[in-house]
């Protein structure tokens, strides 16, 4: 009888410490099960993906029609190598923004190529806002008969295009990067384009927030809306990812000129759709990082994933790795790849072969990265020039 009764009298506490006991032997609460919302990327299928990506460029092909060049027709033979060694070249110009982690990577491969037929590197043009790129353009006009080539990154292909063609009229070949300003692919010295897989970096994106979704859910679109090659396909690589799982819907998408307009964009987006449960947002610098920065203003961390076409460097890592931070991966382009397909059309142009260069179009493959393969994929985008991830980083994995 006292038996019982002491069962009886214990019997909750017993209860509690199964209850605990259950929760510590099921590992304690995951990054993206806390409620149940969200599923974690498993390693081999982040490594499918990969692998999807690297077999196929997604982009169908450049602007004007253009088919896909591949990497290898742009390859230096020894023979152009040596001949290469011996040009007289004048002025080559790297034409971008800001130096960022993208046009850093960029200017790696270009480079590096440089480097293996002795010849210096590559001069940085940077330049922060459309209006003072004209005015650098234009300036290189007057001065064409000192410049070899030039590798630009025009800010969109509308408001540069007429200054670009003047460039080319001048007698300066261009090759360009992400995107051909209106109206350049007519001129004799127009190279042609190098692009990174647009599309699948789009598409990558995109994937990792479906899955981590279980294919069902809301979602918001912010892209770029200038005229822009490589933001188009990213922009359509996402939408028709998204369209083959009938389970998710696109509820919101929202466009902007000025990347500081992103974080604005999505706290709108998401006061106005608070069901939404992943953001999309065409690169990480400004658009991702502007997205997640207003889900955690919302306080809606753990409820809300962002995923970018971009790593964005460090920074974005940083961000990845952090278990309470609403950005979860990317599609990182190989931007170093990038650099050497410029600079070797380029020289090829140089060497008197413009019949074999001239309307090519290439486009680098992509890495999709989310936080179970970070440091993999983080280190075969940058091939260690940005150094290893720090320290801080690292500790944030083991959590």
């Amino acid at each position: 009888m006292k038996k019982k009764q002491m069962l009886k009298r214990f019997s909750p506490i017993f209860i509690v410490c199964f209850a605990i006991f259950l929760f510590i032997g099921a590992g304690g609460p995951t990054r993206e099960e806390p409620a149940g919302k969200f599923r974690e990327v498993p390693l081999s299928w982040i490594l499918d993906l990969e692998e999807q990506l690297r077999n196929k460029i997604m982009t169908p092909g450049g602007p004007a029609g253009e088919p896909i060049t591949s990497a290898a027709v742009l390859e230096l033979s020894d023979a152009e190598k040596k001949a290469a060694q011996a040009l007289n070249l004048k002025s080559y110009i790297f034409m971008g923004a800001t130096l960022d982690t993208t046009e850093i990577l960029n200017k790696v491969g270009m480079d590096e190529v440089l480097a293996s037929i002795g010849k210096p590197p590559i001069e940085f043009l940077g330049s922060e806002s459309i209006s003072e790129q004209i005015d650098q353009i234009h300036a290189m006009a007057s001065r064409a008969k000192e410049i070899s080539f030039i590798v630009a990154e025009a800010y969109e292909a509308e408001t540069t295009g007429p200054a670009f063609v003047e460039l080319a009229k001048a007698g300066v070949p261009q090759l360009h990067n992400w995107t051909t300003p209106r109206g350049l692919d007519k001129e004799r010295n127009y190279i042609g384009l190098v692009d990174a897989d647009g599309y699948g970096q789009g598409m990558a994106a995109a994937e990792i927030l479906a899955y981590m979704m279980n294919y069902k859910g809301e979602v918001g679109l912010i892209y770029f809306a200038l005229e822009q090659w490589t933001n188009v396909k990213r922009l359509q690589g996402a939408e028709e990812t998204f369209a083959k799982y009938p389970n998710i819907k696109i509820v919101s998408k929202k466009g902007f000129t000025d990347p500081n307009q992103s974080r604005d964009i999505a706290l709108g987006m998401l006061q106005a759709n608070p069901e939404i449960d992943a953001i999309w947002a065409t690169w990480m610098h400004g658009p991702a990082t502007g997205a997640g920065e207003a889900v955690l203003e919302l306080g809606r961390a753990g409820e809300v994933i962002v995923a970018s076409p971009d790593l964005g460097g460090i920074v974005g890592a940083r961000f990845i790795a952090d278990l309470n931070h609403p950005i979860v991966g990317c599609g990182a382009a190989d931007c170093i790849e990038m650099g050497k397909n410029s600079v070797r059309a380029g020289i090829k142009w140089n060497l008197g072969k413009q019949n074999e260069v001239r309307g090519i179009y290439t486009a680098a493959k992509v890495y999709p990265i989310v936080r179970v393969n970070l440091v993999d994929g983080f280190n075969k985008q940058t091939r260690g020039v940005l150094g290893n991830l720090p320290r801080e980083v690292l500790e944030m994995l083991q959590d």
